[in-house]
């Protein structure tokens, strides 16, 4: 465990000057304007320690991707924020910005004359699951989520279509918050398995029938047959256990019983309710990384969002910021929307597992303390999150950014 470093912030008042009396200075070069979206933010201190700069990735409107430095920002448990100087460049926001050369790295680099931010709209704050006891919010222990693809896959697919999917969907959450989380997803490959608390991460599609299978002491469990996916996420729920709020398991199943899977509208399922596998797919990885809905079901416990703002009820709100997240709990049938993952769902993986505290070890989770034959009990406990289907609701595509082609295993 690395030593706590102090979180100090410095800030920097830059005030307005008169004009500089004396030789007029040699007329600057016109600077260059681009429009894009800053998608990685890396702060660093300079050589003398006197000052952060942050290194920022834009990829502008036209595709391209250019590096451009700014002064301040966050390195090594320091802020440094420069009062009436530029907006901080922060991934998710949609910016204009002037830009001159980085003489010290030319050609690749740009400094920040000017940055014009222009979609300040508030995104819909991610909402993090917390253990029912202590309220601590959960997060992984290792450097990485280690995931198996069931072998069997779906009936209701063609080929392998659905393992390509499965891999393209832990594709877009690793590049989405590949700047600012340290926690990788990966792909452990295709095998014969069942969900269960056995510290591996399986994704299970369901053809016959929507419900878990009985076990020797217990019986078939089913499913809420508007449901199209349900994750269940095992996690260490004691307060007095040092790994409170350490998720241990996260299991994911497909429903092709009350649904039909579908690849770009098509899947041979007899359900009337075509549920996009990318769709059903994002959202539920969400669940396994930690996010909770941004709404609210009747009964739910109240809770917070990650600007600690109260998390309103599903049928008390039409806030577009909330239906319109990838991490709502309904969907309409034929859905596509919360197949790309979003500012707000990046900024609740990275809350969560930041860069500055990487582990470095990749692996599943160590074995609870007590194991499972402890009297005294493992501490853990069980949450179940359901994407439903919302019947009447449109299927609007919420951004233009297309979907990841999926990508062979």
């Amino acid at each position: 465990m690395r030593a706590s470093l102090p979180v100090v912030v410095v800030i920097a008042v830059v005030a307005a000057v008169g004009a500089t009396v004396g030789a007029a200075a040699p007329a600057a070069a016109a600077p260059r304007w681009v429009t894009g979206e800053v998608i990685r933010a890396d702060g660093r201190w300079t050589a003398d320690g006197s000052r952060i700069v942050t290194d920022a990735t834009v990829r502008t409107i036209d595709g391209e991707v250019l590096v451009v430095s700014q002064l301040g920002g966050h390195a090594g448990g320091y802020t440094m924020v420069v009062w009436h100087g530029q907006p901080a460049l922060e991934p998710g926001l949609r910016v204009r910005l002037a830009l001159a050369p980085d003489p010290r790295r030319p050609g690749a680099a740009w400094l920040a004359d000017d940055v014009v931010v222009e979609d300040a709209t508030r995104a819909a704050p991610a909402v993090r699951t917390t253990t029912r006891k202590s309220g601590r919010p959960l997060a992984w222990a290792k450097s990485c989520v280690e995931v198996t693809r069931a072998r069997d896959g779906t009936s209701g697919l063609a080929g392998d279509l659905e393992q390509d999917i499965a891999v393209a969907a832990l594709a877009t959450w690793n590049q989405a918050v590949a700047g600012c989380s340290y926690l990788d997803l990966v792909d452990r490959g295709a095998e014969a398995r069942e969900v269960g608390r056995d510290f591996v991460n399986v994704i299970k599609f369901r053809d016959d029938r929507w419900c878990r299978p009985a076990v020797d002491d217990d019986p078939e469990r089913c499913f809420n047959a508007q449901a199209a996916g349900v994750t269940t996420v095992t996690f260490v729920d004691d307060p007095d256990d040092p790994r409170d709020g350490e998720i241990v398991d996260a299991d994911i199943e497909l429903n092709n019983v009350t649904f039909r899977i579908t690849v770009d509208g098509q899947g041979s399922g007899a359900a009337p309710c075509a549920a996009d596998l990318a769709n059903t797919r994002v959202h539920e990885l969400g669940h396994l990384l930690g996010l909770e809905h941004t709404c609210r079901a009747p009964g739910d416990p109240e809770r917070v969002d990650l600007d600690g703002a109260a998390v309103p009820l599903c049928t008390s709100t039409t806030d577009p910021e909330i239906t319109e997240a990838t991490m709502y709990p309904f969907q309409a049938c034929a859905e596509t929307k919360k197949a790309t993952v979003e500012a707000d769902d990046v900024r609740g993986v990275c809350a969560a597992h930041p860069l500055a505290d990487d582990p470095g070890a990749c692996g599943p989770p160590d074995e609870l303390g007590g194991g499972c034959c402890d009297a005294r009990g493992d501490g853990a406990s069980s949450a179940l999150l359901a994407l439903l289907v919302a019947t009447g609701l449109s299927a609007r595509r919420r951004r233009s950014a297309p979907r990841p082609s999926p990508a062979r295993p």
